[in-house]
């Protein structure tokens, strides 16, 4: 794929390349190109029209905490268009302090809460009412998985009602907050890559977390809530882990015809 000429020329006006400008990264659902400059390297993100809200929930989240988001040089939320700055190295590779850095992130959680309408106004998935979603998965299932998960729908249901009803504000959800997003540099960790983010239950984000930092994460909400009610919450999230990880998937699916991870995803919650 080659960098179009309206796109180099936006690059070009806020920040000078000293080298070639590379792709590194092209996939169904965005490309990401390597922008070499005198100050470090920064990238270049695109995304596919169905990711292309990340740059207007940044819009939205990085005055929150701009010592956790991404360093975001220049935007243009019409497109999708991301411009940012070198995080470092993955978390994947050079695993940080985990309790740290998901308490600083539960705590810009909270600070989002008031800001639902704006996140979903800039495109961020809604997943307010999780049963919808969960029923939304049935096009993409096997007809025994699909017949399987029928089965299972009353306990799923009565988990989500208790999760609709818990005292936690619904708020930002990176929706994809793995080791593989997380990145430092001297030290310093950043969370990258929110073009999964969802509104919805906080705890929601225990999906992918790393489980060595889950506890220090869930007592940051212990001012919001009793104790019993935050371990049940987030029992319910981990009872349901597989299956709330395809909520989003969908979209996957549509940008990939050979992506076939739900129903894989689905069959793993129901123990097979």
């Amino acid at each position: 794929m080659s960098l179009a000429d309206d796109a180099r020329a936006w690059i070009e006006s806020h920040v000078a390349p000293t080298g070639e400008i590379e792709e590194t990264h092209a996939r169904p659902w965005s490309t990401v190109w390597r922008v070499p400059t005198a100050r470090g390297v920064t990238w270049f993100k695109v995304p596919t029209a169905e990711f292309a809200y990340e740059a207007g929930v940044l819009g939205v989240l990085v005055p929150l905490a701009p010592d956790l988001l991404p360093e975001v040089i220049a935007s243009r939320p019409d497109v999708g268009w991301l411009l940012l700055a070198d995080a470092g190295e993955r978390a994947r590779e050079h695993p940080p302090d985990w309790p740290p850095v998901l308490r600083r992130y539960a705590e810009l959680q909270i600070a989002a809460a008031p800001y639902v309408d704006a996140l979903l106004g800039a495109g961020a998935i809604d997943h307010r009412d999780l049963p919808s979603r969960v029923r939304r998965l049935f096009p993409f299932l096997a007809p025994d998985t699909a017949a399987e998960l029928e089965a299972r729908l009353p306990e799923v249901d009565e988990r989500l009602a208790r999760l609709a009803s818990s005292p936690l504000s619904v708020t930002i959800d990176h929706n994809d907050l793995h080791d593989g997003n997380v990145f430092l540099r001297g030290g310093h960790a950043r969370i990258l890559d929110w073009g999964d983010s969802a509104v919805g239950h906080p705890f929601l984000s225990l999906v992918k977390m790393a489980p060595g930092g889950r506890d220090a994460y869930v007592d940051v909400f212990s001012r919001l809530a009793p104790p019993e009610i935050l371990r049940q919450d987030a029992e319910d999230v981990l009872a349901l882990r597989p299956l709330l990880q395809t909520l989003t998937e969908d979209r996957v699916a549509r940008a990939d015809p050979s992506f076939d991870g739900i129903d894989e995803l689905v069959a793993s919650f129901l123990g097979r």
